[in-house]
């Protein structure tokens, strides 16, 4: 006989208003659109643990429908993780919200990871940085033995100091977390924390220096991830178009939309197209800025980006329409 699990009907609920399934299209082959509305409207419930599983699946919850439900709140983090790499920001922000959907044993290195990826998808969506919760959750990710989680949240909480203008803050937090990544022996964090330092420095109009910080670790870019390689390139790519060496950052940006489309991340992709054509316009080569430019609205399309696909079509049709006219052209972040 199949085992009875508690859930949280008004999560469910949720998750799938916020996926924009119907009842029927949630509840097909698992139960009646009506009883899936009637589960929907109560705090907690009982279900067949296969129903929560379908139903999990369905809504994006979990990856695969053969979660063991006793490890729930990793198999979800494990789901957000993969959609923060793809830069799908609302979605993974509605998968952390829903973790405990399902009323299973606290896991309180789940749970804070959770929470600072929270904090890091809320912040790409617009939604106002809080640096002070930042901090706490690192803190309790290092009494839960939890260090790799708290780097995350170093850098979390540098950015939205990085953001709000305070840069020593972000700088001080960014060193710390580069040193404790490379201690705890994370190649993907390493790269990731440098990427972040050198476009910190990029926007204090430091490019050199930014330089020197990715060239440190340079060696350490093959094991990397292929989201952590994608933007450390991507970083380093801007950085050399900021120092006056259009052909380097060619090729930087050139291996980080391979990188980038190997996650596959087409919004990334796309917004690294962008910045090779800045670097082509520098070159002289407009048909081949303008080529990157196309490439560009074609990532942005396959992202559902319509509004930067049609600004990079835009672009590349300026040398045809208004030949002449200045680059207004912003290589995104």
């Amino acid at each position: 006989m199949d085992d009875l699990v508690w859930v949280k009907g008004l999560r469910l609920r949720a998750a799938r208003e916020a996926a924009g399934l119907r009842l029927v299209d949630a509840a097909k082959g698992i139960m009646s659109p009506a009883n899936l509305s009637r589960i929907e409207r109560h705090e907690r419930y009982k279900l067949p643990r296969s129903a929560v599983l379908g139903l999990a699946t369905r809504l994006g919850l979990v990856s695969t429908g053969s979660a063991d439900l006793q490890a729930w709140p990793r198999e979800v983090g494990h789901t957000a993780i993969d959609l923060l790499r793809r830069w799908r920001f609302s979605t993974a922000l509605l998968v952390l919200r829903s973790r405990d959907a399902v009323l299973a044993p606290v896991d309180h290195m789940a749970e804070v990871q959770a929470q600072i990826l929270g904090e890091w998808a809320q912040m790409q969506c617009h939604q106002p940085g809080r640096p002070d919760v930042v901090r706490d959750l690192g803190r309790r990710a290092r009494e839960c033995g939890a260090l790799r989680q708290s780097i995350w949240a170093a850098a979390v909480e540098a950015e939205m100091h990085g953001h709000a203008g305070d840069t020593p803050t972000a700088l001080t937090l960014l060193r710390r977390a580069s040193t404790e990544a490379r201690d705890v022996g994370e190649v993907a964090d390493v790269l990731n924390i440098r990427a972040a330092w050198g476009r910190l420095l990029l926007k204090g109009g430091e490019p050199r220096h930014g330089l020197e910080i990715l060239g440190e670790v340079k060696t350490l870019l093959d094991s990397g991830s292929d989201y952590s390689q994608a933007r450390f390139l991507h970083a380093q790519g801007m950085l050399w178009s900021a120092a006056g060496r259009p052909e380097e950052a060619v090729q930087a940006l050139r291996a980080a939309i391979q990188a980038a489309l190997r996650i596959p991340n087409h919004r990334m992709a796309g917004t690294v197209e962008c910045a090779l054509a800045d670097a082509y316009e520098a070159l002289g080569n407009t048909d081949q800025a303008d080529a990157a430019l196309v490439r560009a609205a074609s990532s942005f399309t396959q992202a559902g980006d319509s509004h930067d696909a049609a600004d990079a079509i835009s672009l590349a049709l300026r040398h045809h329409i208004a030949p002449g006219k200045p680059n207004a052209r912003d290589s995104g972040s």
